[in-house]
């Protein structure tokens, strides 16, 4: 290809103006302030590789240590792989000057609107949260070049969501359960914040963590879904007896899909976490079934969720009962030097 240039963007509301370069998901106006949240935190820069006065493609750069380089909303214009490799040529010497040992990604900060991982062929391609799509060139090219896949998340769905009762399951006694959630961001802060974060960080393997560092970014996540979605979306599961949260879940709302009235009616299932003592006890059909009821109440009946491959087996199973299908694959690749 002709000669190109890197240019490296810093200032983030500089860098917001490029990142549709790199994903499929709209960068609305109202969604900037939850953006600029993760670029100002990771202090997140954008390479821009340039053809004279012309952007040819885009690539965000960030990192909590001197270990990992993370990079998301990779992309160039109609897709070209020379191009594509260019780029890649330089998101390579990018972590090799500033003495990183791996790239992963890609991780499209917030991860919780714009997704993570790059979309296999055969996936469904419609618009909809955290759930990027792109060409099959783009990994192909990554692949071709070093890099490693260190993680295979599939998407399930499910159109209507089952519903059901599960204080009238003839399966299992609830009787000493109560499903609760905050009543507004404020009270999540005071009484929910720290038991979501412990038991996630109890239960839940490193590899369950695909954003870095989000401890320190949930305030973001969590007024997000406020925004947008239901008090609900950020669930417990209290045991009466002991008073003492024993699962927990959170739901993401889906702006981008709207029914007739234009209220959303989809949502993403992003976590959920039961304890070790209290699994295999129908606490997670307890979960479950008390959120479909909230949901379909506010006329919410699509949902998608996903299953890494750290946890395919433990998960398929209920999704099958749950009349779930597989729609999407993605993956997260890595490049160690």
């Amino acid at each position: 290809m002709a000669k190109y240039r890197i240019d490296i963007i810093e200032n983030p509301n500089e860098i917001v103006k490029y990142l549709h370069i790199g994903i499929n998901i709209p960068i609305w106006p109202e969604l900037h302030e939850y953006i600029l949240s993760d670029l100002q935190y990771f202090k997140a820069k954008s390479l821009l590789l340039k053809e004279d006065r012309n952007i040819l493609g885009h690539v965000l750069v960030y990192s909590v240590d001197t270990e990992t380089l993370y990079f998301g909303y990779f992309g160039v214009y109609n897709h070209n792989r020379d191009t594509i490799e260019s780029l890649l040529k330089e998101l390579i010497n990018y972590m090799k000057i500033n003495d990183y040992n791996k790239i992963r990604g890609p991780i499209n900060i917030p991860a919780v609107i714009f997704g993570y991982g790059f979309m296999v062929e055969g996936s469904k391609e419609s618009l909809f949260i955290a759930k990027p799509v792109n060409p099959s060139i783009y990994q192909k090219s990554f692949l071709d070049k070093g890099f490693s896949i260190v993680n295979e998340i599939v998407t399930w769905a499910a159109n209507p969501m089952v519903r059901f009762n599960p204080w009238k399951s003839k399966d299992y006694d609830f009787t000493d359960y109560e499903f609760v959630y905050p009543e507004n961001v404020d009270d999540f802060n005071e009484n929910y914040k720290e038991p979501l974060l412990l038991m996630h960080q109890k239960n839940l393997p490193p590899t369950a963590l695909i954003t870095p560092n989000v401890v320190d970014v949930i305030d973001n996540y969590i007024q997000f879904i406020f925004d947008y979605g239901y008090n609900f979306m950020i669930f417990f599961i209290k045991h009466k007896p002991t008073n003492k949260f024993v699962a927990s879940g959170v739901y993401l709302p889906n702006p981008f899909r709207k029914n007739k009235k234009g209220i959303f009616d989809s949502t993403y299932v992003f976590t959920w976490v039961v304890e070790s003592e209290y699994r295999r006890k129908g606490i997670a059909f307890l979960m479950y079934g008390a959120i479909s009821l909230l949901l379909w109440e506010k006329k919410v009946r699509f949902g998608s969720g996903m299953i890494s491959s750290y946890n395919k087996a433990n998960t398929e199973l209920a999704i099958k009962k749950l009349a779930g299908v597989m729609t999407r694959k993605h993956i997260l690749v890595e490049y160690n030097i």
